[in-house]
C-alpha cells in the first residue's frame, strides 16, 4: 500500500512538471511573439522567471532526493550511522539554501541589491523570530558540537530520554524514569536549551556507564564474609557477562576496567557495600536484576543479616541521581 502511494506521488509530481515546462514552452513560443508587440511587455519577463524559477525548484527537488539517497547508501556502510540522518539534514539544508541564491541572483541579475534586500529583511527577522532563531543556532551546535547523537542517552533541562530525532527547532526524546526504564512517552525539546542549559550526555562515545549493587547490613552481620562473596559473585558474572563488550569499547584503556570497583561505607544503621562496574546502559537494569537474584540465593545465613528496607534510601536505586552526583 505504502509502495503504491509513493508510485502515485511521483507520478503526480512528474506530471505537474511536464506541464510546467510544457506550458513554458507553448508561452515562449506563441505567446511572447505577440505579448511584444504589446505594451506589456514587462509582465513577460516577470512571468518567464517565475516559470523558470519553480522549474529550477522542480528539479533541485529531484537532484537532493537522489544525491541523499546516494549519500545515505555509501555513508552507512562507513563510520557511525547514528550521524548519517544527521549529516544528511545538514546537506539537504545547505543545497536548499545555495540552489536558491544562486537561482535569484541568475533571474534578477542585480547581485548587489538582492543581498542587501536579504540583510535587511534578516535584520528585521531576527527580532520578530528569536526563538526559532536560537533553536537552529542550538541545532547547528548539535550538529557540528556533537553535543548529542542519535541513540544516546541525555538529560537536558530536567527531562532524561533516549534521542530518536533531531530536527531543527527540535530534539525528540523517548522519556526514560529515573532508574532508566522507558515511560513510553515522547519529548519534544527545544534546542535552544543546548545554549541556554546544562546537557549531560550518559552514552557519548560509548554505551557502556558506571552502575552500582548496594547491599545494606547491620553491625551484627559478619561484613568480610558477605563482601567476599559479594564481590565474588559480582565479579564472576562481570567477567562472564560484560567483559568481553567493555573490551572490544574501551580497546586500550580496558586494563583500568578489568576490575570490578569496591567501596565501603559506615553509618548509624550499619555497614554499606558498594560494587561499582560498566555495563551496557541498554542492559543496565537486566543486568542489575539477574545479579541481585544470585545475592540474595548466595547471602543467606544466620551471620548475614541484611539492613531493613526502610534503612534504604530510594535515591540509592536512581541511576539518573547517582550518575549526577558522581
Amino acid at each position: 500500500m505504502n509502495k503504491k502511494r509513493g508510485v502515485n506521488k511521483w507520478i503526480i509530481f512528474f506530471a505537474l512538471l511536464i506541464g510546467i515546462i510544457f506550458i513554458y514552452y507553448i508561452f515562449k513560443k506563441y505567446g511572447l511573439p505577440y505579448l511584444e508587440l504589446t505594451s506589456i511587455d514587462k509582465y513577460t519577463k516577470t512571468f518567464e522567471s517565475i516559470t523558470i524559477f519553480i522549474v529550477v525548484i522542480m528539479l533541485s527537488y529531484l537532484f537532493i532526493k537522489f544525491s541523499s539517497r546516494l549519500l545515505n547508501n555509501y555513508l552507512m556502510g562507513r563510520g557511525d550511522k547514528r550521524e548519517v540522518k544527521l549529516f544528511l539534514s545538514v546537506y539537504r539544508y545547505f543545497m536548499w539554501i545555495l540552489i536558491i541564491f544562486i537561482t535569484l541572483s541568475l533571474l534578477f541579475k542585480q547581485v548587489g541589491s538582492l543581498i542587501t534586500s536579504l540583510g535587511l529583511i534578516g535584520f528585521g527577522i531576527t527580532f520578530a523570530l528569536q526563538k526559532p532563531i536560537l533553536n537552529f543556532v542550538g541545532w547547528l551546535t548539535i550538529v557540528f558540537n556533537q553535543t548529542y547523537k542519535l541513540g544516546d542517552v541525555v538529560s537536558i533541562n530536567n527531562t532524561n530520554g533516549r534521542v530518536y530525532d533531531i530536527r531543527v527547532m527540535y530534539t525528540n526524546v523517548a522519556e526514560l524514569n529515573s532508574i532508566g526504564d522507558p515511560t513510553g512517552k515522547s519529548t519534544s525539546i527545544p534546542n535552544e536549551f543546548v545554549l541556554t542549559s546544562s546537557v549531560t550526555n550518559f552514552t557519548k562515545g560509548t554505551n557502556y556507564v558506571w552502575d552500582e549493587i548496594v547491599i545494606y547490613l547491620t553491625y551484627q552481620s559478619n561484613w568480610k564474609k558477605a563482601f567476599k562473596i559479594a564481590k565474588e559473585i559480582v565479579q564472576d558474572y562481570y567477567n562472564k557477562n560484560i567483559r568481553k563488550g567493555v573490551k572490544k569499547a574501551f580497546k586500550e584503556e580496558f586494563d583500568a576496567q578489568n576490575q570490578i570497583v569496591t567501596r565501603f561505607v559506615i553509618n548509624e544503621k550499619g555497614v554499606i557495600l558498594k560494587f561499582r562496574y560498566l555495563v551496557d546502559f541498554n542492559i543496565i537494569n537486566q543486568t542489575k536484576g539477574s545479579i541481585v537474584q544470585i545475592l540474595l540465593e548466595k547471602l543467606k545465613g544466620k551471620d548475614i543479616i541484611l539492613g531493613k528496607i526502610e534503612d534504604i534510601k530510594s535515591d540509592n536505586f536512581k541511576f539518573f541521581a547517582d550518575s549526577k552526583s558522581k
